[in-house]
């Protein structure tokens, strides 16, 4: 039986693949897609529900986000949902996986299993594993304030130089001297560059039966960056002091998943599936994403009582407590906290019964003249208390897509509901 490899890309828009198809450029996906087609899936209605950490589970459940219950980045955390590498370990097949959104690691013998940076659970393997796990976990945590421990370094630095393969050098220097220029991106490109070599260098010593590579960083630009596009011909520009105009994140991100695809491919004896949970499409409502710089700092000084913070994607914490009068005390001042015009900072305070939810939502520019109430008092300096992260490009879309290098152009239907995608790997398995 061949080995099946499933790369979950995460909320890639296909049209804008096949833009760049058109011109000449991604080779690769041009030639996998005319083998194999290109299926469309379709998720949930509510754009509340849009999310990769509610699609990927349905995707590895084979069920719908009703029928699982996930909603928050980290509800697997504990949920008991059984996934689709648990079912195909108990029968007898090894299983592996990196860095999959919202995903609890509940195998037994995995040979490599790192997390996403976001939920606690199991890191599985030894030695460089763990250490670049713990590295991984950190540096897209702390991103923000741009701070890297010597840990991290170290153990980027030993990726790079014993996992990494040759041909991906040219792709790590130049999105090296784009960091060092002041382009975000490029680290984003860097970590997903890394994975993936990560990914095959360990899929070589161990050859997994069924394994699962996760890569965020095309989500992360398109949210950021999607306006910047060649591809993009809607009316919205980038302001010059956050993205020189002639510079296109999307197509580079693109290109690197094109070499990425032809390196998957190379690996004998093996099915290739990649799947896209949701898309992306442009957002074109001026709206600029703030993060806390010192989570525990910042609640502290609001006088909340707390027993942990941690911090999800971009905007997004949880916080958990001793009690539930802390609990209720802590949710009525975050939704009293406004500016100056009444605006609410932290529009989304989601009471969750053990723990609150809380995303900072407010959309404009924060000065250093920037001042929030709570109730009569005035807290000022909040610019302070806070880093500037990105202007928002790119929102979420229900049509996603799968390919699979077993299949013909006409093998599907479009639009098959993305919880559908469980089964075709059941079916390889025969399980």
């Amino acid at each position: 039986m061949e080995k099946l490899i499933f790369w979950e890309m995460n909320e890639i828009n296909f049209s804008y693949v096949n833009f760049y198809i058109d011109k000449g450029k991604l080779p690769n996906w041009k030639n996998f897609i005319e083998d194999h087609g290109l299926f469309k899936t379709i998720s949930e209605n509510e754009y509340e529900a849009l999310e990769p950490w509610i699609q990927w589970p349905s995707i590895r459940s084979g069920l719908t986000n009703q029928d699982h219950g996930l909603f928050r980045l980290g509800d697997i955390e504990g949920s008991g949902l059984k996934q689709h590498w648990e079912i195909i370990e108990e029968n007898g097949y090894t299983v592996a996986a990196i860095s999959p959104i919202n995903a609890a690691n509940n195998t037994q013998n995995s040979p490599f299993w790192i997390p996403d940076p976001w939920v606690e659970t199991k890191v599985s393997g030894k030695g460089f594993i763990l250490r670049i796990a713990k590295a991984i976990k950190q540096a897209v945590n702390d991103n923000s304030s741009e701070k890297l421990e010597t840990k991290t370094i170290l153990a980027i630095f030993e990726g790079l130089l014993t996992k990494s393969q040759l041909s991906s050098w040219p792709q790590y220097i130049s999105s090296l001297f784009g960091a060092i220029k002041g382009q975000h991106w490029s680290k984003a490109i860097i970590l997903d560059r890394l994975l993936a070599d990560i990914f095959i260098c360990l899929w070589n010593k161990h050859q997994p039966d069924f394994s699962v590579l996760f890569l965020n960083s095309g989500a992360h630009i398109q949210h950021h960056y999607m306006c910047n596009s060649s591809a993009y011909d809607g009316q919205v520009k980038n302001p010059s002091w956050y993205i020189n105009e002639q510079k296109d994140p999307l197509f580079e991100i693109l290109e690197l998943y094109d070499s990425v695809l032809y390196e998957l491919q190379k690996i004998k004896n093996t099915r290739l599936m990649v799947a896209v949970g949701i898309q992306q499409i442009p957002y074109e409502k001026a709206t600029f994403y703030w993060r806390l710089k010192d989570h525990d700092a910042f609640i502290t000084k609001l006088g909340i009582r707390y027993k942990k913070i941690q911090p999800r994607m971009t905007r997004d914490f949880l916080i958990e407590f001793h009690n539930h009068g802390d609990l209720i005390k802590a949710e009525s001042i975050l939704n009293n906290i406004k500016s100056v015009s009444g605006e609410k900072v932290f529009g989304e305070v989601d009471n969750r019964g053990r723990d609150l939810f809380v995303t900072l939502t407010y959309s404009d520019n924060i000065s250093e003249q920037f001042s929030f109430f709570l109730d009569t008092k005035e807290f000022t300096n909040f610019r302070g208390d806070v880093v500037f992260v990105a202007i928002k490009n790119g929102r979420h879309d229900k049509v996603g897509y799968y390919l699979d290098s077993n299949r013909k152009p006409n093998d599907l239907k479009n639009y098959l509901p993305v919880h559908k995608i469980f089964h075709f790997i059941m079916n390889h398995f025969k399980l």
